[in-house]
């Protein structure tokens, strides 16, 4: 990413927030389409003649209306069909408003912690399961960035050990780079002799100078992005994990921990369900995804599909290749390839992309 675009984007989020899905921003497979007034950002990934955009758009309300309308009409004009993927409530009327559909896909899965506790009954088997830890020898801590090689091939090594013969899924996860990973803060699990059993990466509302300054009181989100461990580790490793992860955070008074979204979950719509399960069930073992993040009792937030009249069989089709396509082999081996940016300084009928603006 050029350094003009980095700071424009860097900008947008100190003014609006982060959500669940900005820190994929910097994956290195999706391009990026700015508004009009550059006042709002929404990135998504061509397949065809589909052009799917992950989440919501950042900015303010009606920066992210115009982006939206800006977004469908270039796909208009360029005969390519808009898809918006996980995305909230909140702008569902203007999708609507713009002749699109949605449907319910799943819910997302976010931790009030700033109220989390483990007293009571409910907790006892996590209580007894991180006592056991602690006991053993285990400790947690949170890492900063700028992080020594020696620590980014440590977490590559289980990286590599978690995957196995498995590729990196891509747009709507995280994968493996050093130089994405080295973006954020990286809750480790230190076993008794000192050895790293598990991370998770903490991508969200960080302060400036995370490893010296507490967060602002001021909701505050933090996002678990990737999520590894070794084959060694105990049962019980990513619980112990998480819930260190969720007292770190109420410490350093952030709001809201995502876990991510829970395909098909309370979905109700049986032509989607069928759709996912045909073409998604490969990838995600939707049931037992959905009682893992259940058993940290969070607040469960509906997520949606919007896409064109009569093509959800296509779309939902073409979701599933571009989620469990691997990213390039450059990206693989931590390098960021290319993305285009569709200038829009001047919204007109013929677009161009300009060459400051090209990475």
């Amino acid at each position: 990413m050029d350094q003009i675009s980095e700071k424009r984007l860097q900008r947008l989020l100190e003014s609006s927030g982060h959500n669940s899905h900005t820190h994929l921003y910097h994956l290195g497979d999706k391009e990026w389409f700015w508004d009009s007034e550059r006042e709002a950002l929404l990135v998504y990934r061509s397949i065809g003649k589909r052009k799917i955009v992950l989440g919501d758009p950042i900015g303010s309300p009606a920066a992210c209306q115009r982006v939206i309308e800006q977004f469908i009409e270039h796909c208009k004009e360029n005969k390519q069909i808009p898809v918006f993927y996980q995305v909230k409530s909140t702008f569902l009327p203007i999708y609507k408003q713009l002749g699109m559909q949605y449907t319910k896909i799943g819910e997302e899965a976010q931790i009030n912690v700033s109220d989390f506790h483990l007293n009571g009954k409910q907790w006892l088997k996590l209580r007894n399961r991180i006592n056991k830890f602690e006991r053993s020898g285990y400790s947690f801590q949170v890492m900063f960035p700028p992080y020594t090689d020696s620590f980014l091939h440590l977490l590559q090594t289980i990286s590599k050990e978690w995957l196995g013969d498995r590729k990196e899924k891509s747009f709507s996860v995280g994968s493996f780079a050093p130089e994405y990973v080295s973006r954020f803060p990286v809750a480790v699990l230190v076993g008794p002799d000192g050895s790293y059993e598990a991370f998770a990466t903490v991508a969200g509302d960080h302060p400036p100078n995370l490893s010296t300054h507490r967060a602002d009181p001021v909701n505050r989100q933090i996002t678990v992005d990737l999520m590894r461990y070794t084959k060694a580790c105990p049962p019980g490793t990513m619980d112990v994990l998480f819930v260190s992860l969720f007292k770190w955070a109420k410490e350093h008074h952030y709001s809201l921990c995502s876990l991510g979204m829970s395909p098909l979950a309370n979905a109700c719509d049986l032509l989607i369900i069928k759709l996912l399960y045909k073409y998604g069930n490969r990838l995600y073992n939707f049931k037992g995804l959905y009682e893992y993040k259940n058993k940290f009792a969070p607040n469960w937030e509906e997520v949606y599909l919007v896409y064109p009249p009569s093509q959800a069989t296509l779309t939902v089709a073409a979701l599933a290749k571009i989620i469990h396509t691997p990213l390039n082999k450059q990206h693989a081996a931590g390098k960021l390839f290319s993305k285009r940016f569709i200038n829009r300084n001047s919204f007109s009928r013929k677009r161009t992309v300009s060459s400051d603006q090209k990475r």
